[in-house]
């Protein structure tokens, strides 16, 4: 289920809500947003509005604690596929330059064995060989060979690992607690109303009647619709209970 933006919802909240507006403030700036939006015109005095909550700070850090650490989740499993991707292609890389050497050496051993002491073919056996005393012949050989290279396929998982285990052993909590958008609420009231949600049900001049689920926020008054079936700051409690829907269903 789709989250709305951290960023937005962090640009909507930060101002406190005037008790000054009236719940025609409200329909003029509904109308507005469905007009600009949709090019829609609503009927004059066709709109009702029901409150659904007054959004706190509290409220706001909840759900920024909720949205920051599934996006720390989703941080954190990124990292880990990178590093276990990494390995992987170093584990292949490990696997073929071991079988390069296996090669040079079966054909140095089937050369040797045709050609014996054949000094004619002395440089073609001493060049398979060399060949293969270039490569690795086991894991401790490669990890010698493969640091030795300008690109290196062990530095390049281990430095992914480490950062993997940094970032884990910061944990969700901690990553929470410093993020700037959820530090932009240190010193609130936790009880401070920062936005108003409301349930609106409108008529267009065209006759249509149209509902949906509304953020209000003040200085200025703005608004952001919330979907039905988007995860927001008003559902995502209960949208954390409703099984997810299968692929054959999406």
């Amino acid at each position: 289920m789709k989250r709305l933006s951290i960023i937005t919802f962090a640009a909507i909240l930060l101002c406190s809500c005037s008790s000054q507006l009236t719940e025609q403030d409200f329909k003029d700036a509904l109308t507005d947003y469905v007009e600009n939006n949709y090019q829609q015109k609503i009927a004059q005095d066709g709109i009702t509005l029901r409150l659904i909550q007054n959004v706190t700070v509290n409220d706001s850090l909840e759900y920024l604690n909720h949205t920051l650490s599934q996006e720390y989740s989703d941080i954190l499993a990124g990292k880990k596929q990178a590093w276990e991707e990494k390995q992987a292609d170093c584990e292949k890389d490990e696997k073929a330059n071991i079988l390069r050497h296996e090669d040079y050496m079966k054909k140095y051993n089937d050369a040797k064995r045709k050609y014996g002491n054949d000094i004619k073919y002395k440089n073609k056996i001493e060049g398979y060989l060399k060949a293969a005393e270039k490569l690795p012949s086991n894991h401790e050989e490669y990890l010698e060979f493969d640091r030795r290279r300008s690109y290196s396929f062990t530095r390049d998982a281990e430095s992914l690992k480490a950062d993997y285990e940094q970032f884990l052993q910061q944990g969700a909590n901690d990553w929470v607690a410093q993020h700037p958008l959820y530090a932009a609420y240190d010193g609130r009231d936790k009880n401070e109303v920062l936005a108003l949600a409301y349930y609106a049900e409108y008529q267009t001049t065209d006759g249509e009647t149209l509902c949906g689920n509304y953020l209000f926020n003040n200085k200025p008054l703005s608004v952001e619709e919330l979907p039905e079936e988007t995860a927001n700051i008003t559902n995502y409690k209960q949208a954390e209970n409703t099984p997810a829907e299968s692929s054959e269903e999406q």
